[in-house]
């Protein structure tokens, strides 16, 4: 047994600890055929299942199992959540007081959360190895966001960065680029050189709900272009029609199909695969399901990259949203529930989660493991150099519900690609929308 696993069984069931194991009733699913019914159940609700086959799941089941081991009397219950409604759901529960032991939160949501008064300080209950040695060893620039007034009321967990571009490098390396450019001047012409036959340089969805390629451009000014606090942005500002202009070039020039404005995430990645588009914009962490799902093209080709910037060299990446584990301040089980968090995030746990789910590892001493010097792990490698670029931000840490800002973005992001209408009309209009 491993020294992390050994901390958690001798927190749960050192002295007192042992003392304040109780018998819930509770009714619960996933998981729940192995709850022992004299002991202590964790309810976590999360969009993974304990069923399921992917990647993540896979991992987490294994994590589960082992921790249970570590752990006798501790039952942890997985109860599977659609993940658009997790935190609505959540908010819900903790009203009526059945809220589960563990949530998974988007970090768009935690302020909410917190505000709200639903999430535990972990600082008072986070062990002292943990916060010694594995807080340090993770990205700051993910954690802090977690951090309100001086409290830690989750840790963020797989710090891959959301929303990025998939790329095939067989065929930029045919038209002789290397990399994408990270000039939007110069990327515009690279990704129309690239739209040859049936074959198009950008895939990017422009009906998914709460993600905009708008945001990801307009993040290619810098850290002042967004307000610190609530994410607002001058919507009829020289940015915003920057951005508004270089998505209409990009459908002009050919450089991205006319039908991409009825395109979903999902709807892009299958095109993908298919070999329709040589760049996307796609989620980070499904970069092993773009590998698993690749037809028309050679996946061992795919590559990963920041977004271009619009005045400088410099990549941009805007690294929201991302999961997030917390802890129900309304838990019976607090020890226990924290527990089971912290075993998401040891070093042995990071590493699966990398090798068997591709997914950046939590804790950064990982990457001295041999297995990031394999031509497997470049993607992982790819990513961490995207975290760690200066053009990386997180979203504010308040921003007010950017699922509606993305989808009133979305909506100008049609009328720019698909119709002729004037510009500023559409971001007038965007802006009456939201009512900034």
């Amino acid at each position: 047994m491993n020294r992390s696993r050994n901390a958690h069984r001798a927190r749960l069931f050192g002295g007192a600890a042992l003392a304040t194991v109780a018998v819930l009733s509770l009714v619960a699913c996933g998981r729940s055929d192995q709850a022992s019914g004299d002991g202590t159940q964790i309810r976590v609700w999360t969009f993974l299942s304990s069923e399921g086959t992917s990647p993540r799941e896979v991992v987490l089941n294994e994590l589960i199992s082992e921790f249970e081991a570590d752990n006798p009397g501790v039952d942890v219950v997985i109860e599977a959540q659609p993940f658009e409604e997790l935190e609505s759901k959540y908010m819900s529960a903790s009203q009526r007081g059945q809220a589960p032991d563990v949530i998974w939160a988007r970090d768009t949501f935690l302020y909410l959360l917190e505000d709200a008064g639903t999430l535990l300080d972990l600082d008072e209950h986070l062990s002292t190895e943990f916060t010694g040695e594995a807080l340090p060893d993770m990205f700051e620039v993910f954690t802090e966001k977690a951090v309100f007034d001086g409290s830690r009321v989750a840790l963020p967990i797989w710090p891959t960065p959301a929303q990025v571009l998939f790329y095939r490098q067989d065929v930029l390396e045919a038209a002789g680029y290397d990399t994408p450019p990270l000039r939007w001047d110069e990327f515009g012409t690279a990704m129309t050189q690239l739209s040859t036959g049936s074959q198009y340089g950008l895939g990017l969805p422009m009906n998914d709900t709460g993600v905009t390629p708008f945001l990801m451009l307009l993040n290619g000014f810098g850290d002042d272009v967004l307000d610190p606090t609530t994410g607002r942005f001058d919507l009829l500002g020289p940015e915003s029609v920057m951005v508004a202009q270089t998505l209409r070039e990009l459908a002009t020039s050919g450089a991205i199909p006319s039908d991409v404005i009825t395109s979903t995430g999902q709807d892009i990645q299958d095109q993908f695969a298919t070999g329709r588009f040589s760049t996307a914009m796609a989620f980070g962490p499904r970069f092993s399901a773009y590998v698993e799902s690749a037809a028309g093209f050679d996946p061992a080709t795919l590559r990963v990259s920041a977004w271009p910037s619009f005045d400088s060299d410099a990549p941009s990446a805007l690294l929201g949203p991302y999961w997030n584990v917390g802890v129900s301040a309304d838990s019976d089980n607090p020890a226990e529930a924290t527990a089971f968090v912290e075993s998401l995030f040891t070093t042995e746990a990071s590493l699966k989660w990398a090798q068997t789910a591709g997914q950046v590892p939590d804790r950064r001493s990982v990457l001295d493991d041999p297995f990031f010097s394999s031509e497997e792990s470049g993607p992982i490698t790819d990513f961490v150099e995207i975290i760690d670029s200066e053009g990386a931000r997180v979203l504010p840490q308040e921003m007010e519900d950017v699922t509606r800002v993305a989808n009133v973005l979305n909506v100008a992001v049609q009328r720019i690609v698909g119709t002729e209408d004037d510009i500023n009309s559409i971001l007038e209009d965007a802006k009456s929308e939201l009512g900034w």
